[in-house]
């Protein structure tokens, strides 16, 4: 009898499936090809990791980053499910790259993947970028899954594993969500809901005319491991995903928008202010090697700010961008006045951040610079040539918000905040529809700030920064 009526369901699903089934299948692709034709200080770009060093190195490279993402929705686009693969950073010629990870008691273990970039090509170097449903929940949607995740793109816009719910009213749209950046396993009886490393956010937009908004927001974050060793930061790790285990209880508060004039001019700004605390943290100054004991509890206050200004005249556009991130002056206190993001990726910098098209490849991917905040000046001329060919230049000025302190190779205290003066260019061409060439090339005079990566510190810069990228990007 139970099998008649398994099979008799089998055969009415079956009948069902055409018209409750029915689904729509998209597929894309962004297959970057990239190039670093040279830089002269190749040990500089470590991306955020390892010691950078200015010490004339030169290198030239070939890599590859492909992103393919598959979409999956019902007739009606009531529900969507959505999964997408990177094949990230394989250089041409490497076979093989080795790891290594440090746990929270200290213990250290490696281990070597075989990239698939050299002799026969087999390697293991596919990792999952996207995979997350999202469905009609009321007058919105909501999202489940390792999705795109935005808070604010000076504070944390990355993939994140979250569940997010948005939905608009008229002029007004609005988006809470709660994501998960560490999880910890409980190993204490005592109530663990604020264990894991948890992020909670909630966003307002307001549309003031067309093309211009304005949106309120807010971010909690907080973690409290039980039973963790007591949690190590440096200021070159000044980045909340890059925190050991800490407990902590974050604020930031923000602001941002922009307005289109009904002429040509432009403005966005973003403005925030975090409190809070972190605490059971070993904080240790990556410049002057200052260490604090070990289970201290910080307080944290900090504040961000950024306008860019610009106006588009026929095919020229003209953008001033302005920044200021506060930073910290004293590592031996308790108090932490440095801006914090979590997971961003800026790009106004081709020597100091991700503006080069190897963009596995760097110095820094935030805004700030270790913990020393940064004060930035950037102005950019785009020239629209025409549908097919975009060149621009750019000017930048570089500063830290607070002295970069250290020793030089006399023993002699040092101290700046000038990281320099910075020329970039660009072109960029479309061979095709779909189908990019592009180079660049941004040269920094370094200010004397930059001495604490030299192999010779004396107090004045000795090494510029030169560093040129291309690729080949097919997008579908």
């Amino acid at each position: 009898m139970k099998k008649l009526l398994l099979a008799a369901v089998l055969v009415a699903l079956v009948g069902l499936a055409p018209s409750a089934y029915a689904a729509q299948f998209a597929f894309h692709g962004d297959l970057n090809n990239r190039f670093q034709l040279y830089t002269n200080q190749n040990n500089f770009f470590t991306l955020n990791g390892g010691t950078p060093t200015l010490d004339g190195t030169t290198d030239q490279f070939a890599s590859i980053k492909y992103r393919m993402w598959t979409e999956m929705a019902t007739d009606d686009n009531a529900i969507k499910g959505v999964y997408a693969i990177e094949i990230g950073g394989i250089r041409f010629g490497q076979n093989s790259t080795t790891t290594n990870l440090t746990d929270s008691n200290g213990d250290t273990s490696s281990f070597t993947t075989n990239k698939g970039g050299g002799y026969s090509g087999d390697g293991v170097n596919v990792e999952t970028r996207w995979a997350y449903t999202d469905f009609m929940l009321g007058n919105g949607r909501l999202k489940v899954g390792l999705q795109p995740w935005s808070v604010n793109p000076y504070l944390w816009t990355e993939t994140a594993t979250a569940v997010s719910y948005g939905a608009s009213a008229g002029n007004v749209d609005y988006t809470v969500g709660w994501a998960r950046g560490k999880e910890y396993f409980n190993t204490s009886t005592d109530d663990a809901f604020d264990e894991d490393q948890d992020a909670f956010m909630g966003r307002v937009n307001f549309g003031i005319g067309d093309g211009s908004k304005a949106g309120a927001f807010v971010l909690y974050q907080m973690s409290n491991p039980s039973g963790a060793a007591t949690g190590a930061i440096s200021s070159q790790g000044w980045q909340v995903k890059k925190f050991g285990d800490v407990d902590m209880s974050i604020w930031t508060l923000g602001v941002d928008g922009k307005l289109q004039t009904g002429g040509p001019l432009f403005v966005k700004w973003d403005l925030m202010y975090q409190n809070g605390k972190i605490e059971n943290a070993t904080f240790t100054d990556s410049f002057s090697g200052m260490t604090s004991g070990a289970n201290t509890d910080f307080d944290l206050s900090a504040y961000f700010a950024h306008l860019d200004v610009g106006a588009k005249l026929g095919k020229v556009t003209i953008t001033y961008t302005g920044w200021y991130a506060s930073g910290d002056d004293d590592a031996a206190d308790d108090n932490f006045d440095a801006f914090l993001t979590t997971d961003v990726d800026r790009t106004e910098s081709i020597a100091l951040m991700e503006g080069g098209y190897t963009d596995d490849r760097y110095f820094s991917e935030r805004n700030t610079f270790y913990d020393k905040g940064m004060f930035l000046n950037k102005l950019a001329v785009d020239f629209q040539v025409n549908d097919k060919t975009k060149l621009g230049g750019a000017v930048l000025y570089m500063q830290t918000a607070e002295d970069v302190q250290y020793t030089d190779s006399n023993g002699v205290a040092r101290s700046s905040s000038d990281l320099g003066l910075e020329f970039d260019a660009y072109i960029s061409y479309k061979m095709y529809k779909n189908l990019e060439i592009a180079l660049n090339a941004g040269y920094l005079f370094s200010g004397d700030a930059m001495d604490v990566f030299e192999t010779t510190k004396n107090g004045s810069s000795d090494e510029d920064i030169f560093r040129s990228t291309a690729r080949f990007r097919y997008s579908f």
